[in-house]
């Protein structure tokens, strides 16, 4: 009962306890499975890489038969076999209010286990994501089976920073990630408290049992900025933005190509291509840097001078990338843009190689930031994972210029501009739980005279009636404007059933976005209700309702969850 009761206090300090408690529990959960998925992964690709080294012609078999089991499971043992990682999240958040299906989770981790561990292009992201929004869902669904309520978006987000902040060892960046994501222009800002808590508790938790040395580590801090930083960054972001939108067009156009057919077929094509391409990698230059996750080619390209190579590796990675996650694999886009923005910023450090960690550290950032709509997040990655905040300014910098050279570009397919989002909220609403009182039925037959004496001065509430015909069918309605167009000389002898409206009425289980395309159509600003099985008018509802309802949740997002009422 106590804990019943802090739940459902609107004290400020019991909202804050709450959410500590939820997103304590979400971030711990959260670090051991990305801690576990961690430590299956290295190890499936720690033996394959040594059997590679060994039996090179086993190469090809290699992703092959990891992209074809991944193929089948998802024909066989997966419900929705489209969605998965980050898309499945963002999902949930603008569609299904955070509801998150469970029952497909084990066969999709399974699945990115096989995709990443046997040399398939992804990321470790996507399934980290998908096991914190996983544990977020849950925990919901635990809390309504004791009758308790929480908002299933805040939980989803919640879930999402911590599996973020835990695979990278970057709890800011889990934050910051999981804020940008669901919007190409504007944040979630209703997670930020929960969020923040739950991506240090599962930062904590993972170096706990990993270790806390960086991704990164041997970045060298930059000193100095000025006009010429600024102007290189400024034409480094300018390139990668333009590289950023081949790659999502390249990713768009593999997996357009493939679409209709049974993943089982798509996984051995895919896999049987990916194979070729690292045999031919490790033959010219002996290694499997663009298959897996290339963390290697990364470390190398701030130490390496070589930018012809780079630019290779760059479309390289590209290339199976695409053919990974466009055929049949399940896994995040998020490090392989890493790899590729590194890559490219190796590459163009032919500009000044002297300057090779600053063209590196900004190309990570600004290629992650024009192809996932996260400026902040990519900046914050950079300065974790390499443990220098020198790189911020100049990263900041070019991941504005390929943010605004992408325009509408972007990997996530389900990421939304805020104003389409509000419509599909307007979608999750219905009628009856925004309607107000039923207005009075008028006779067709009372004259406007009897009208305002009887009805609108002793009662301004409502600016739209229903009208019912003689035997007491409803026919139309009459609005306040419909009356105030008759001369009043002409009031006592004209009577309601002149002025009807023939419209549809409202039901009260459809969404209010239907509700203002009816409003729309007739010209009108308010509706009545009623309900279709016994004919009886149940209430009413105007797009002045629908305006203030927009305006709450606007406001309401821009406020911590702990001030919320």
């Amino acid at each position: 009962m106590r804990l019943r009761g802090l739940f459902r206090s609107s004290k400020p300090h019991s909202i804050l306890v709450k959410w500590v408690l939820l997103s304590t529990i979400i971030g711990f959960l959260t670090g051991i499975f990305v801690s576990l998925l961690e430590i299956a992964v290295m190890e499936i690709l720690n033996d394959i890489f040594g059997l590679v080294l060994r039996n090179p012609w086993l190469l090809p078999l290699i992703p092959t038969v990891g992209l074809t089991l991944t193929g089948l499971i998802r024909d066989r043992f997966v419900e929705n076999s489209y969605l998965h990682g980050t898309e499945e999240v963002l999902d949930a958040y603008h569609y299904r209010d955070g509801d998150l299906s469970l029952k497909d989770v084990p066969g999709k981790i399974i699945a990115s286990i096989l995709t990443i561990g046997m040399e398939g292009s992804a990321g470790l992201e996507g399934p980290s994501i998908h096991i914190g929004g996983s544990v977020g869902a849950a925990l919901r669904k635990l809390l309504a089976k004791i009758g308790i309520e929480e908002d299933g978006r805040i939980l989803l987000l919640t879930g999402a920073a911590s599996g973020i902040g835990a695979i990278f060892k970057a709890p800011l960046t889990g934050l910051m990630f999981s804020l940008e994501v669901p919007y190409k222009d504007d944040m979630a800002h209703q997670a930020v408290v929960p969020a923040l808590i739950s991506s240090v508790v599962s930062y904590i938790t993972l170096v706990s049992i990993l270790g806390a040395e960086p991704l990164f580590r041997h970045f060298r801090p930059f000193k100095g900025l000025d006009l010429y930083v600024i102007a290189l960054s400024l034409i480094e972001g300018l390139l990668i933005g333009i590289a950023a939108i081949f790659f999502v067009k390249l990713m768009d156009y593999v997996e357009r190509i493939c679409r209709g057919k049974k993943y089982v077929y798509r996984g051995l094509i895919g896999g049987t291509s990916l194979g070729a391409l690292g045999l031919i990698t490790l033959l010219i230059y002996g290694g499997l840097y663009p298959l897996g996750l290339s963390y290697d080619l990364v470390r190398a390209s701030f130490s390496v001078k070589d930018p012809y190579f780079f630019l290779i590796m760059a479309i390289l990675k590209m290339i199976a990338t695409a053919l990974t996650l466009g055929s049949a694999g399940i896994g995040g886009v998020f490090i392989p843009s890493i790899v590729i923005g590194a890559s490219l910023g190796s590459a163009l450090s032919a500009l000044d190689p002297d300057a090779m960690s600053l063209f590196v550290a900004i190309g990570m950032s600004s290629f992650l930031s024009a192809a996932f709509k996260t400026p902040l997040a990519s900046v914050t990655f950079v300065a974790e994972t390499t443990g220098s905040e020198s790189y911020i300014i100049p990263g900041l910098i070019a991941s504005a210029v390929s943010y605004l050279i992408t325009g509408n570009y972007s990997l996530p397919k389900n990421q939304k501009y805020v104003e389409s989002a509000r419509i599909e909220e307007l979608e999750r609403v219905k009628v009856k739980e925004l309607m107000g009182p039923p207005p009075p039925i008028l006779s067709s037959e009372i004259t406007i005279k009897r009208f305002f004496s009887e009805h609108f001065l002793k009662d301004h509430t409502f600016s739209v009636f229903p009208i019912a015909s003689k035997d007491g069918k409803l026919i139309g309605v009459v609005t306040i404007n419909d009356v105030d167009s008759v001369p009043p000389i002409e009031w006592d002898r004209t009577k309601l059933i002149d002025l009807v409206r023939k419209v549809e009425f409202l039901d009260p289980e459809e969404n209010l976005m239907d509700a203002l395309d009816k409003m729309y159509d007739y010209d009108m600003c308010c509706l009545p209700v009623i309900d279709h099985e016994t004919g009886e008018v149940v209430g009413t509802l105007s797009a002045d309702a629908i305006i203030r309802l927009l305006e709450h949740k606007r406001k309401l997002k821009k406020y911590p969850i702990f001030l919320r009422r």
